[in-house]
């Protein structure tokens, strides 16, 4: 009989080859153990909703993610339970505010949820009992500091925030102005960049500590983009799931048209034949691919841009991108393609076809979920990791299944949608005149890139702007787990066999 250790090691090493179990793990990208218990999360809710146990079983997975005699990653694993649980809350759509909300059992907030499924809430928050609280002084002295004679680290503060104490340097964190003149000039190394990785990776400043030390997000300020939810190593930050909904309606034999996103091709290695195959096997009525819907957005863009005479226009195909300007460059804001993006044409494909079915849009970003409320087409939004959940827990290795369908609808160029300049590079080819394009690519929006953005309007070389929120494009997203060289090789993989195959044509 196997040990509850050996449990736990089996499971993990199913988890471990997530999201390229084809490759075994070799190209999977997990930047931390707190995103391989969010992937181990919702392969067990999957598992249970697909086997009709949801609300017997819900409450024993903290349990079985930390047994007795387990290692625990906090102060003991009834902590470490505790915190499942939380997550399991945001993922529900609540959070723990009350000694009630931690005495009521998950099986509560699952009915909950089904009575609230159309009540307004932000579709992140910040789980305060999870939130670490990392200290806020960005430099630190450590141990390697060896109290020497010259203390070019003292000599050298513009603010005299650094004193002695015994033979080792302290920073006084109310004087030091974080400008990093100390850490360059210590010849030991010693004084060190200790960021609070949420707030470091956040482009606009939306995530900040309140009162109690713990990091809150200004919703007037997010784009929606997901990098703290990556960033944050604690896994704190819980994007809301539409996962148990899908699933229940998928067991109710309702009919569900999944609209997946052209960087579905990056993300698994299998054929898109082969994945349509796998959805279908799973209970969805239909799949269209959203490269459809591209198709569509750059015949519209590349018409807009010519009937608002080569004057300034950016893309409306990234959410979070167009969050970006609406939110925090004002003087773009008449510059905004008023194109519906790739997602919403495919939606109303889909509408078309199947009017009387549910639409789920399936991708590796957050934003989706945001855009999605302001579309009436969409009714839910699930991401990589969720639909990876599903294959798991129905046991589908796409990859292994054969079809007899090889059509792969929309063009080569509607597939580079999925890379930075893909957008761009689709326009051209509908425009009359593609050499009057003065493009300039934003590939991952930071601080740098908000600023030159709203360098725009005073009169620049550029007339057609593409924007991506994230580094590489969608292959970048939030929720791709496969290496980002890997993913722009598969989507250019995919653009020269559609290429070459219209040519023999």
């Amino acid at each position: 009989m196997r040990t509850k250790h050996v449990v736990q090691h089996v499971f993990w090493k199913n988890i471990l080859t997530f999201a390229n179990r084809s490759d075994n793990g070799k190209n999977m990208v997990a930047a931390n153990k707190a995103i391989l218990i969010r992937r181990e999360i919702l392969e067990r809710i999957a598992r249970l909703i697909f086997n009709e146990t949801l609300l017997e079983e819900i409450d024993k997975i903290p349990m079985k993610m930390r047994p007795r005699g387990s290692e625990s990653s906090r102060c003991c694993i009834y902590r470490d339970r505790a915190l499942i649980k939380y997550k399991i809350m945001a993922m529900l759509g609540f959070e723990c505010v009350t000694e009630a909300d931690e005495l009521s059992p998950l099986s509560d907030f699952v009915l909950q949820s089904v009575v609230k499924a159309s009540s307004e809430r932000e579709i992140i928050r910040v789980i305060e009992e999870v939130c670490h609280g990392c200290q806020q002084n960005n430099y630190v002295v450590t141990n390697m500091c060896r109290g020497c004679l010259g203390r070019p680290c003292e000599v050298n503060c513009p603010k005299d925030a650094i004193s002695f104490v015994g033979a080792r340097a302290m920073i006084d964190s109310n004087t030091c102005i974080s400008c990093g003149i100390c850490e360059g000039v210590c010849p030991y190394h010693a004084i060190i960049y200790a960021p609070v990785p949420c707030e470091e990776s956040c482009p606009v400043g939306a995530i900040t500590k309140n009162e109690n030390g713990k990091e809150t997000i200004d919703f007037d300020k997010c784009t929606y983009c997901g990098k703290c939810v990556i960033a944050c190593p604690f896994g704190a930050i819980v994007e809301e799931s539409h996962l148990f909904d899908l699933i229940f309606n998928l067991k109710r034999k309702k009919k569900v048209v999944a609209l997946l996103a052209p960087s579905v091709a990056a993300q698994f290695k299998c054929s898109l034949p082969q994945m349509k195959a796998a959805l279908i096997k799973i209970g969805f009525h239909d799949v269209i691919y959203v490269a459809e819907g591209a198709d569509l957005t750059a015949q519209h863009e590349a018409e807009e841009f010519e009937a608002n005479g080569g004057e300034l226009l950016t893309t409306s195909c990234c959410p979070s991108f167009v969050n970006i300007i609406s939110k925090h460059v004002p003087t773009l804001r008449n510059n905004i393609s008023h194109t519906p993006s790739p997602m919403v044409f495919a939606a109303k494909l889909s509408k078309q076809r199947h009017p009387n079915a549910q639409t789920v849009f399936i991708g590796p970003c957050i934003a989706k979920k945001a855009e999605s409320f302001n579309v009436n087409e969409i009714d839910m939004v699930i991401n990589f990791e969720e639909l990876d959940a599903m294959l798991l827990a129905c046991e589908i290795d796409p990859i292994t299944l054969t079809t007899n369908d090889s059509a792969i609808e929309a063009s080569a160029q509607a597939w580079g949608f999925a890379q930075t300049g893909g957008v761009m590079e689709a326009v051209k080819k509908h425009l009359n005149k593609p050499e009057e394009v003065k493009p300039l690519i934003i590939n991952g929006i930071d601080k740098k890139s908000i600023k030159q953005l709203g360098t725009l309007a005073k009169g620049n070389q550029y007339n057609f702007v593409e924007g991506m929120s994230c580094e590489g494009g969608c292959v970048g997203g939030c929720y791709m787990s496969v290496k980002p060289q890997i993913a722009q090789n598969r989507i250019n993989k995919l653009k020269e066999s559609m290429g070459n195959e219209k040519n023999l044509s």
